[in-house]
């Protein structure tokens, strides 16, 4: 048996280690994914959420291949809806954010597909955070049976406005579900990617 020198073995280990943790985060990835959440002044509920992506090039330029969007909406809707710095009401600040993607998100409220938003401080200096984009529905991606008031776990527009949140932003269940599966024809559930890699940004 050929045994080779400690030192030797250590690099291949380092060089297999590197090899193995060598991420779908590469800088010469061909596919950036961006979200662009365009805020409706007028109708906070109407706000549209835009999906495109993005393929590299051979000369280095970005060039987008495909683009959809949806109807969107967070906050809680009314003046207090529009201020980015207030807590549980107001819409996400100005700005881009990293994220992660869950297709069966496990929280109190927020069940099934979902992706979770990096916190951001707004122009005051208030932390939001708990931040998604994300629906109504039951674990597993399911509509929970209607019942009355305002359920969770059911989408009820137009019957209930289920367009406004606490801060997040929300898409209807079909719509969710289309993004996410353009989502991943190139990025993986659970990896948290840098924003050159995938970012939301949020305007207007």
């Amino acid at each position: 048996m050929i045994r080779l020198p400690s030192v030797l073995v250590a690099l291949v280990l380092l060089a297999g280690s590197l090899l193995l943790a060598a991420p779908a985060e590469s800088a010469t990835s061909p596919w950036r994914g961006v979200l662009t959440f365009d805020k409706n002044w007028q109708n906070p509920a109407n706000s549209r959420l835009t999906w495109q992506l993005l393929h590299r090039q051979s000369n280095g330029a970005w060039k987008t291949v495909e683009k959809h969007f949806w109807r969107s909406g967070s906050g809680m809707l009314g003046g207090a809806g529009r201020n980015s710095c207030a807590k549980n009401q107001g819409w996400l600040p100005n700005g881009t954010y990293a994220m992660r993607q869950y297709d069966n998100y496990g929280g109190n409220l927020i069940k099934g597909r979902a992706f979770r938003l990096d916190d951001k401080t707004c122009s005051n200096g208030t932390r939001r955070v708990d931040l998604f984009i994300h629906t109504e529905q039951a674990a597993g991606n399911r509509q929970c049976a209607d019942r009355r008031g305002d359920q969770v776990c059911r989408w009820e527009y137009p019957r209930i406005n289920d367009y406004k949140s606490a801060g997040c932003i929300k898409l209807a269940p079909g719509a969710l579900a289309q993004l996410t599966a353009f989502y991943h024809q190139h990025f993986a559930a659970g990896a948290r990617y840098s924003k050159a890699r995938v970012v939301l940004r949020v305007v207007n």
